[in-house]
């Protein structure tokens, strides 16, 4: 504790004796090597304060752009929300719009469609949304549709369904093994 008493009071006679001189100098620049000691002592003393907000902000941001990708995810309208030839909303595509229009937090009701092929089937799909959600209530009001290059995974609705009607189609019963009589009993 001393070394460091005896190294201020050090740093600050040095930082008087250059203002003297400077002072005494027509020469110099008044008190800028003062000024640079007397920052330098600052900066040292406020340490690490100064980066603080810097890194909150930046990993702030990292997780915002982490969120907002997930909701963009989250309000994806994919190949198979659209019918293969007319590109209007299957029944899946249209539950899933008033999900998006309904449920989800008001400054996320943003709805996102899957680019298709080429530019026309694209338009096709975001005036079918477009529709629908014009269609749905008048309370809704203009509503905002962005296509994306993001792909939607997942599978028809369809699919999904004849897959666990399968498994449970084709499960068998529960029933308890069959008794053998090759296990002897406790009493005799």
């Amino acid at each position: 504790m001393k070394s460091l008493s005896l190294a201020s009071s050090g740093l600050l006679a040095i930082v008087a004796l250059c203002s003297t001189a400077q002072a005494q100098c027509s020469h110099c620049n008044s008190g800028t090597l003062a000024d640079a000691y007397r920052a330098g002592y600052t900066q040292n003393v406020i340490w690490p304060s100064q980066f603080i907000p810097a890194a909150r902000r930046s990993v702030h941001d990292a997780y915002a752009m982490v969120v907002n990708n997930g909701w963009r995810r989250q309000n994806l309208l994919g190949n198979y929300h659209f019918e293969g030839e007319t590109n209007e909303l299957t029944r899946a595509g249209q539950l899933k719009v008033k999900w998006i229009l309904t449920q989800a937090p008001y400054h996320r009701r943003s709805v996102f469609v899957e680019r298709a092929g080429d530019e026309s089937e694209t338009a096709t799909r975001v005036a079918s949304v477009h529709e629908y959600a014009t269609n749905m209530s008048p309370a809704v009001g203009a509503v905002q549709v962005n296509d994306t290059h993001i792909v939607a995974e997942g599978h028809p609705a369809g699919a999904v369904d004849s897959m666990f009607v399968g498994f449970r189609a084709n499960q068998p019963p529960p029933v308890l093994p069959a008794d053998t009589g090759s296990s002897a009993s406790s009493g005799e």
